[in-house]
């Protein structure tokens, strides 16, 4: 059903996203954040780094940008699904209560993009080096 170039691709990606998050915890608790900042920080690590592997696994034939600049209207509706639940659960205080997720500041924020960003170059640069097997 699966090739193992496929599984150990997925292995690599997987492996690769729970490093970043884990990182990203562990960073929160370094910095001595509250406990429901970390909660929030973790899950909106979680989400974007996520949302970078979609991106990653759009295409395998063609560059990141030109896979960005195709029209996809299931990404688009996806991707403003996704922030608006992001959204959503900092800015509304029942949904921030709901899941116990303390308040993120700008700093907060882009460590969070960052995750996304670093998921979605560093499986770029390693697709070149799968390529040729997860074609076999």
């Amino acid at each position: 059903l699966f090739s193992r170039p496929l599984i150990a691709w997925s292995l690599v990606q997987g492996l690769l996203a729970f490093v970043l998050v884990t990182g990203i915890f562990l960073l929160g608790l370094r910095w001595e954040m509250p406990e429901d900042e970390i909660r929030a920080l973790t899950f909106f690590s979680l989400v974007l780094t996520i949302v970078g592997l979609i991106f990653v696994n759009r295409t395998f034939s063609e560059s990141l940008l030109i896979a960005l600049l195709r029209p996809n209207r299931s990404l688009v509706v996806v991707v403003a699904v996704v922030a608006a639940a992001l959204g959503g659960t900092l800015l509304w205080p029942l949904a921030s209560g709901l899941f116990q997720f303390g308040p993120l500041h700008l700093d907060d924020l882009a460590v969070t993009l960052a995750s996304g960003i670093a998921v979605l170059v560093c499986l770029e640069l390693l697709k070149h080096f799968w390529r040729e097997r997860l074609k076999a």
